[in-house]
């Protein structure tokens, strides 16, 4: 069952960033469709690279007027970023608004859906170029797509 949320209650994904252009569209593409799917507040913060920190995303969500906030580590494995760093984040952020419920969400982890999203993504690759024969891919491109192809 998909929960909606209201306007007392926001959802914060965290990502780790990077400094790469584009890198983080995915993430804001996820919380675009969350924001239709769940209603309610939806932002996105980086650990670092562009983006907002946690302690603004935080910020914005209760000046919003959320007093329930799930922060939500888009991260696939639990480690060190996981297990220290977000919760001291949350822990330090949480002082500024202790009126605010502050939850560390589940990260994505393992789930049957990312076996065929996988699946998915290994088909997909069949057609792309082999390594050895392109250039390596500019940090404007993601690895494997064909490079612009210059006009006479």
């Amino acid at each position: 069952m998909i929960p909606r949320i209201d306007n007392r209650q926001a959802v914060i994904l965290i990502g780790h960033g990077s400094r790469a252009v584009g890198a983080d569209d995915d993430m804001e593409k996820i919380a675009a469709g969350l924001r239709v799917k769940l209603g309610g507040i939806v932002v996105t913060c980086r650990m670092s690279g562009r983006g907002i920190p946690f302690a603004e995303a935080f910020d914005q969500c209760v000046c919003q007027g959320a007093k329930s906030v799930i922060v939500l580590p888009y991260f696939l494995h639990f480690g060190i970023h996981l297990r220290e760093d977000i919760p001291e984040i949350l822990r330090e952020s949480g002082k500024k608004h202790p009126d605010v419920r502050l939850l560390l969400g589940k990260h994505l982890g393992y789930d049957d859906t990312l076996v065929n999203l996988v699946a998915k993504r290994i088909g997909e690759s069949e057609s792309l170029f082999d390594v050895p024969e392109p250039a390596p891919a500019p940090i404007d491109r993601c690895p494997g797509e064909a490079p612009e192809e210059k006009q006479p």
